[in-house]
C-alpha cells in the first residue's frame, strides 16, 4: 500500500486550504493542520485492516448475488451492472422503475462492486438497478468521469427495457463525489457546455434525481482568497481543483450562473431531492443550499425536497447500507421514493 501517493499529496493540499477556511490562519491553526495532516496520512494504516474486513464482505455479497447481470460494457472498456429480478421479467409484462446508483470516493476511489448492497437493495424494492463504474483520478479527470456517467444513462436509456425496466421512468441516485458528477452531467448535457471538446445532447427527462452529501460548489472557500487579499470569482480551491481534475467546469453552480432569472423551464429531471446530515464534516451544508438557490432562480417552478439528517456522518448511509443495516436501508428506500 502506497502511503505517500500523488492522491495523498493532493488531497493533503485541498485539506490545507479547506481547514483554512474554518478559521484564522496563526501558529495554533497551522499547528492543527501539522496535526491533521498527520492524521490523513497515517489514517490509511490505521483503517486498512477495516477497510480490507469492509471490502473482503463487499466481495462476497457481490459474488453472491443471483438476481445481477455483470460487467456489461457501456463506453469503451467501461462496464456496469443490472440488478433486476430475473423471474419476474419472464412472468410479468409490466415494466418497472429504473434507479442508477453513482458511487462516490473523493474521485479517486470506489466501484460498484463496493456498493452492491445498493444494487441489491433497489431490486428488492422493486427497481431495476444500474450500477456503472467510472474512470477514477488520476487515471481520468472530471470531464472523463461525466463522460462515463453521461454515457451510463445514454446506455441504461436505449437498453433498459431488456432487463424489464421502464425507459421513460429512470430515475438517478448518487453519493458525496457520484453527485457532484452527475449534477455536472445533468447540467453540461441540459446548457450545452462542452465535456471532452463537445457539445453533449440533452440526456433524456428524468424521473428524479437524488443526490447524497455532495459537494457541489467550490466557491463556497472564498474565505481563503479573503484572508490572502484577492478578489476572484472562483476561489483557491476552485482553481486548485481545475488544475488537479483538468477541467475548466468542476462546480454546477457555476454552470448556472451566467444564465437569467426565470430563463428555464426544466432542469433535466422532474423532481430533484438533496440529502445533507449534521455530522458531516467533509462537504458544507452551503454547498447544496448555494445550489438549490441558482437552480430557483433561474427555474422557479423546479421541484426540489431538502432533507437534512440529525446525527448522520458523511459516511453514516453509504456504510450502513454496505453493512446490511435496516435503518439506513429505510432511509435511503425512502429518499428514492420520496
Amino acid at each position: 500500500m502506497k502511503i505517500f501517493s500523488l492522491t495523498t499529496t493532493l488531497l493533503l493540499v485541498l485539506n490545507f486550504l479547506l481547514y483554512c477556511n474554518a478559521s484564522l490562519i496563526n501558529f495554533s491553526s497551522i499547528k492543527n493542520f501539522i496535526n491533521k495532516g498527520i492524521e490523513t496520512i497515517t489514517s490509511p494504516i490505521k483503517s486498512f485492516l477495516n477497510e480490507k474486513e469492509d471490502e473482503n464482505r463487499d466481495s462476497k455479497n457481490y459474488h453472491n448475488e443471483l438476481d445481477i447481470e455483470r460487467d456489461i460494457i457501456f463506453n469503451k472498456d467501461r462496464t456496469l451492472d443490472i440488478y433486476y429480478d430475473k423471474i419476474d421479467i419472464i412472468t410479468k409484462s409490466k415494466l418497472k422503475p429504473v434507479n442508477i446508483f453513482v458511487f462516490g470516493g473523493s474521485w479517486y476511489s470506489g466501484s460498484k462492486v463496493k456498493f452492491t448492497k445498493f444494487g441489491s437493495l433497489l431490486e428488492k424494492n422493486d427497481y431495476v438497478a444500474v450500477l456503472p463504474n467510472y474512470v477514477l483520478f488520476p487515471q481520468g479527470g472530471f470531464e472523463d468521469m461525466v463522460d462515463d456517467i453521461y454515457n451510463a444513462i445514454q446506455w441504461t436509456h436505449k437498453n433498459i427495457k431488456k432487463y424489464g425496466g421502464d425507459p421513460n421512468r429512470i430515475s438517478i441516485s448518487a453519493y458525496s463525489a457520484g453527485a457532484h458528477l452527475t449534477a455536472l452531467a445533468i447540467f453540461k448535457s441540459l446548457l450545452g457546455y462542452p465535456n471532452k471538446n463537445k457539445i453533449l445532447k440533452p440526456l433524456p427527462m428524468l424521473e428524479k434525481v437524488v443526490l447524497l452529501n455532495g459537494p457541489y460548489d467550490f466557491d463556497d472557500y472564498y474565505e481563503i482568497n479573503n484572508y490572502f487579499g484577492k478578489e476572484s470569482e472562483n476561489s483557491i480551491v476552485e482553481n486548485l481543483a481545475k488544475v488537479v481534475f483538468r477541467s475548466k467546469n468542476v462546480s454546477p453552480t457555476d454552470l448556472l450562473k451566467p444564465y437569467a432569472m426565470k430563463s428555464l423551464k426544466s432542469l433535466g429531471a422532474k423532481k430533484f431531492v438533496f440529502f445533507y446530515t449534521s455530522l458531516d464534516k467533509q462537504v458544507k451544508e452551503s454547498s447544496a443550499q448555494n445550489l438549490i438557490k441558482q437552480m430557483k432562480r433561474i427555474c422557479p417552478n423546479v421541484n426540489i425536497n431538502y432533507v437534512y439528517k440529525e446525527g448522520y456522518e458523511h459516511t453514516t448511509l453509504t456504510r450502513g447500507i454496505r453493512a446490511g443495516s435496516a435503518e439506513e436501508e429505510n432511509v435511503f428506500i425512502n429518499l428514492v421514493n420520496l
